[in-house]
């Protein structure tokens, strides 16, 4: 018989000499022998030697004794375990028990719900790898670089499991990643996971092999090529859904059986595109669309419930959180997913951001009611589950995060927050009002922006918008809209200026680096300064050279010329880098411009990539020996152009403006 050490205690090591090995936050409170747990595990060694312990044992048992185990006791209570499972754009109407739908099957998920929290006014993003990049940091997306796609976290970025780790927890990723993989630093071993199994995106998983590297093509969920830190990329035989929870059963056996509380970031990739159930499911609905996808659904469901379950077996389901979430609407393919919601995925919708939501507490830690069994109904967003998680173990969160803690208001201590919420996707733009009764939105169609109105609370489901638009409210959205746009795409940098007059430019490295998706970099400088203006070590270069101002990245170069005597000009080189992470996206591609003093000086377009090896290489501003003193530059993760909230000529003036102010 295994044994197994009592509640809040864990069995340790001990030397040649039967002595415990101290553990910092540990006490020693006795020993335990095959066979034999002792009462409270709290008997200790008596007598002045082990081995007149020893000879007790062999007495009690009748036999020799087996080898002893030292049994610590935490001097604080362990903090619980926390599971975070994700589902692949499961819709509102995709959760039998959100409107107590009858054609789908998710019994598991809804046990959860009754035995927790439910929140039906969730909101996530429009698609996959913005939701993702909010749950991890509790940072809008935008802020972080992704439209939808992104070059990942950057390492400076404290994410959730960072946080964790910092408090003792062992950390594991499990499924689908999907917010990072063109640098290695993006990985999930490099976001705060100890451990990680699963794929970066869904293009891999189909394992098409181009010269020895796997190729991006459309996914697939049988026979998935799978990979892990420790784990050689290959193609794994069975269904994904099925391999990733008896995955998760492993991984569960044996942290469960160490010394630290756990976190498992279990993220599905059910019941996205392609429906692909497994055959035991297909075989229990009809062979149609929509039978197919509710089988997925159902798969989905049947291995949460397996992984409940098995927590109950090892005895920690009452120790461990548990958190469900889905990252978007539903694609209503298939099914109504979003039903009563208007909308899809990909749309800044009720349909395409109202999304699952349900967290357990086990009441035997928290055994308030109003965590158990309850429908929480006001506003909350995918960024405040890393704070309201944090907040109800006791830990406190990173400062500045947009997302905010609700778990007060959950516990019915105070009012929710009431906080506006805005979203960006593609062509698109929305809001939401603080109250949760005004959504905004605006689409950019044909070099025109059409913005609506649709007032929540006289019709909940965002189908019919307001006609005619109320100017007064209209204005107040748009320019918060505004004002929100320009704080989450301005780069939060860290500049310490050198005794020359320039300085270093550090922090949020993967949006500070350029070489990804749209960027954007100013400075102003004084009329007097010449030479190097800035630069980063084998990646970039701006200098200035008498009144030429040439910007270099990689091969492709930038030149303009300085038309006036002004004290300050402002320089600015804004554009997009593409860099193909999907089945589908274009030629890798480099198109900047140059603007000096916010007329378009010089624009170059190239196929080819931006070389940057090591992403955190510091950004050098002024070069030695000069004799006066720079700003800080300002980086946006979005190209200036004539039609974003912020121009480029806007952008200029304001550099300009900031040393005439100091």
């Amino acid at each position: 018989m295994e044994n197994q050490p009592c509640e809040n205690s864990i069995a340790g090591d001990y030397d040649v000499t039967y002595n415990a090995v101290p553990r910092p936050g540990w006490s020693f409170v006795g020993w335990q022998g095959c066979g034999l747990q002792f009462p409270d595990c709290s008997l200790s060694v008596r007598g002045s030697s082990v081995s007149e312990f020893w000879s007790d044992v062999k007495n009690f048992w009748g036999n020799e004794g087996s080898p002893l185990i030292a049994v610590f006791e935490a001097d604080e209570p362990l903090k619980p375990n926390i599971l975070l499972i994700v589902a692949d754009d499961l819709g509102y109407n995709d959760l039998a028990i959100n409107n107590n739908n009858t054609q789908i099957d998710t019994p598991s998920m809804d046990q959860i719900a009754r035995e927790g929290v439910r929140f039906t006014r969730h909101y996530a993003h429009g698609v996959c790898s913005p939701a993702r990049a909010a749950l991890l940091t509790g940072f809008y997306a935008e802020r972080m670089g992704y439209f939808p796609n992104g070059r990942g976290i950057s390492p400076e970025v404290v994410t959730l499991p960072d946080r964790l780790k910092e408090e003792g927890y062992v950390t594991w990723h499990i499924g689908k990643w999907h917010i990072g993989d063109t640098h290695r630093t993006a990985w999930p071993d490099h976001q705060g996971f100890d451990h990680w199994f699963g794929f970066l995106n869904q293009w891999r998983l189909a394992g098409k092999m181009v010269d020895g590297k796997v190729i991006h093509t459309f996914p697939r969920y049988d026979n998935p090529w799978l990979e892990g830190d420790s784990e050689l990329g290959r193609n794994f035989p069975g269904h994904l859904e099925n391999i990733l929870t008896d995955k998760a059963i492993q991984v569960l056996d044996t942290v469960n059986k160490g010394q630290a509380p756990w976190f498992m970031n279990l993220w599905y990739f059910a019941p996205h595109d392609p429906v692909q159930p497994a055959s035991e499911f297909a075989a229990l609905y009809p062979d149609t669309p929509a039978g197919r996808y509710q089988a997925l659904v159902n798969q989905l469901d049947t291995n949460i419930g397996r992984i409940v379950s098995h927590l109950d077996s090892l005895g920690a389901l009452e120790n461990t959180i548990i958190i469900l979430v889905s990252d978007n609407g539903g694609t209503e393919t298939d099914v109504d997913s979003n039903t009563p919601y208007t909308g899809i995925k990909a749309t800044l919708t009720e349909g395409g951001l109202r999304t699952p939501l349900i967290i357990r507490w086990p009441s035997k830690r928290w055994p308030d009611d109003a965590l158990h069994g309850t429908v929480f109904e006001d506003t909350i967003s995918i960024q405040d589950i890393y704070p309201t998680l944090l907040a109800s173990i006791g830990v406190v969160p990173p400062e500045n995060q947009d997302g905010k803690t609700y778990f007060e208001s959950i516990k019915q201590l105070e009012p929710a927050p009431q906080t506006p919420l805005f979203w960006e996707l593609f062509n698109k733009k929305g809001g939401l009002s603080a109250d949760g009764g005004l959504r905004f939105f605006d689409w950019f169609f044909w070099g025109v922006w059409s913005p609506t109105l649709y007032d929540l609370n006289a019709d909940y489901t965002g189908t019919q918008y307001l006609t005619p638009l109320p100017v007064a409210e209209l204005k107040a959205m748009e320019a918060s809209y505004t004002a929100w746009y320009i704080d989450v795409h301005t780069v939060k940098t860290k500049y310490v200026p050198d005794e020359n007059g320039g300085g270093v430019l550090t922090g949020m490295s993967f949006q500070r680096t350029p070489g990804f998706l749209s960027y954007t970099f100013g400075m102003s400088i004084p009329d007097a300064l010449d030479g190097q203006l800035a630069a980063q070590a084998g990646i970039w270069t701006l200098d200035r050279n008498n009144n030429t101002v040439t910007a270099q990245y990689g091969s492709l170069v930038l030149t303009g010329e300085i038309q006036n005597n002004n004290s300050c000009h402002s320089i600015v080189v804004s554009g997009h880098f593409n860099r193909g992470v999907g089945s589908y996206l274009g030629p890798y591609m480099m198109a900047l411009h140059l603007f000096i003093d916010g007329v378009l000086s010089d624009s170059a377009k190239i196929e080819a990539t931006l070389a940057t090896p090591d992403i955190t290489i510091e950004t050098t501003i002024g070069k030695s020996g000069q004799t006066v003193t720079l700003l800080s530059p300002v980086i946006m993760n979005i190209a200036l152009t004539s039609s974003t909230p912020i121009t480029v000529e806007s952008f200029s003036q304001d550099l300009c403006s900031r040393e005439a102010a100091r």
